[in-house]
């Protein structure tokens, strides 16, 4: 029987000189096919098996001012409706490898965990003082040798099934501890409570990138997965709700199913039934856009929301923060069709003199192509770049006709036209804008 028990001693992180990459071409985004080059360079150590790409290699991850008002409106609409909302970011990946680990795929100092850390640490507070209930899972993986040796995969992006379960016990911990009557036995399953009975393997998406652009074969790696079944009760004879709606990304929905048991791991936690609307490669906010646009927050279907998105999405892009406050926010404002004057590549839409726009509104003439590029004008002579969209990842049967876009928090400016560019094949059916209620 396998347990996981608190790290006595610290551990020693030293520096190392760079170890061997699997392959030189991995350094060379012009050398790698063109679906891997976007990730470029990979760094990676034969050695130790660890592979890391660019775009986790992010040191700056606490919000700026604008992204925090977002987040804070973002709750609010959660506690309008009565229902928690509770924010799950698992910790950087180079952070829980260690700056040894980086010092020897990188060869240099490049990357600094302890900054990095910070950063991240800054993050969290940010989004907890907004009222979300938000564990600081690099807390958890850092405090435990044997947890931060096994809560990554080295080969793959994802955390294995211990980092899935012992975040789903932090996040319980910290809903008892922010709500203590939400559920009756939230908390008290531990740590040390996990037992191992089967392991899974993952054959790891960046080990395809060496197999594919160096002609090596790696082996699968093996996660130990645990026992998770609910002690069960009297109640448990009554049908009831799943009572937990988590709303998540590939790391809840590998293999389009809870292949590392997150969703397992939340019910034995919480000790209530939970329902996985998670979304593979649906970006930040493919499930929880989807979930309230359904009508399923309104309706309060379930009495805790979880939002798991991954480290690498950045809450200073603020682009799906005004999606996700739009969509919140579209049956409360007053909707006002607009007339379209089109050019070849772009729409655009005037706005009347002096109006008090809140946001816009986009029908996409078909639901599988619903991309576009937004550049809002102000009266000051200044631009804005927005995002509205969905990805291809996000089934047309959960996507909504409409896109909103939230346009609060831009300061003094006024906006008095939007430029609306098509991407992917997309195209317009109808546009609104809409006005604040207030």
């Amino acid at each position: 029987m396998k347990h996981y028990a608190p790290l006595i001693a610290a551990l020693l992180l030293g520096s190392a000189a760079q170890a061997a990459p699997y392959c030189e071409m991995l350094l060379d985004g012009d050398a790698l096919p063109k679906k891997y080059a976007k990730v470029a360079p990979v760094y990676s150590d034969d050695s130790s098996r660890w592979i890391f790409t660019q775009d986790q290699l992010i040191d700056r991850y606490d919000m700026k001012p604008t992204s925090k008002k977002l987040v804070q409106a973002i709750v609010d609409e959660f506690k309008m409706r009565g229902v928690p909302l509770a924010i799950v970011i698992a910790p950087p990946r180079p952070v829980v490898a260690g700056q040894q680990q980086l010092n020897a795929a990188m060869g240099a100092n490049t990357y600094d965990v302890t900054a990095a850390q910070a950063s991240f640490d800054a993050l969290i507070k940010g989004l907890s003082m907004s009222g979300a209930i938000v564990p600081n899972l690099s807390d958890v993986a850092l405090a435990d040798a044997t947890i931060r040796e096994d809560f990554y995969f080295r080969r793959d992006t994802h955390w294995t099934t211990t980092g899935s379960a012992v975040s789903a016990i932090a996040l319980a911990k910290a809903v008892n501890g922010e709500a203590p009557d939400l559920f009756a036995n939230d908390g008290q399953f531990g740590m040390d409570d996990l037992t191992v009975n089967d392991t899974i393997d993952e054959r790891g998406s960046l080990a395809d990138i060496v197999r594919t652009t160096c002609g090596t074969s790696l082996p699968a790696e093996t996660a130990d997965s645990f026992n998770l079944t609910r002690n069960g009760s009297l109640l448990d004879t009554v049908d009831r709700e799943p009572s937990i709606a988590l709303l998540g990304s590939s790391f809840s929905n590998r293999y389009k199913r809870d292949y590392y048991r997150f969703a397992d791991a939340l019910s034995r936690a919480f000790d209530e039934d939970v329902e996985n609307f998670s979304v593979s490669g649906g970006g930040p906010i493919g499930a929880i856009e989807a979930y309230v646009a359904s009508g399923a927050l309104e309706r309060q279907e379930h009495k805790l929301v979880i939002w798991e998105l991954p480290y690498t999405e950045s809450f200073n892009s603020s682009s799906f923060l005004r999606q996700l406050l739009g969509m919140l926010r579209s049956g409360s404002n007053v909707s006002k069709a607009t007339v379209l004057e089109n050019s070849s590549a772009t729409s655009l839409v005037q706005l009347d003199d002096g109006a008090s726009i809140a946001g816009i509104e986009i029908v996409p003439a078909e639901l599988a192509k619903q991309s576009f590029s937004l550049e809002v004008r102000f009266d000051n002579g200044s631009k804005s770049k927005i995002y509205l969209g969905r990805r291809a990842s996000v089934p047309v049967q959960m996507r909504s006709p409409s896109l909103f876009s939230d346009l609060s928090f831009i300061g003094n400016r006024k906006p008095i036209e939007i430029s609306i560019t098509p991407l992917k094949d997309a195209s317009i059916d109808y546009v609104a804008v809409f006005e604040s209620a207030n």
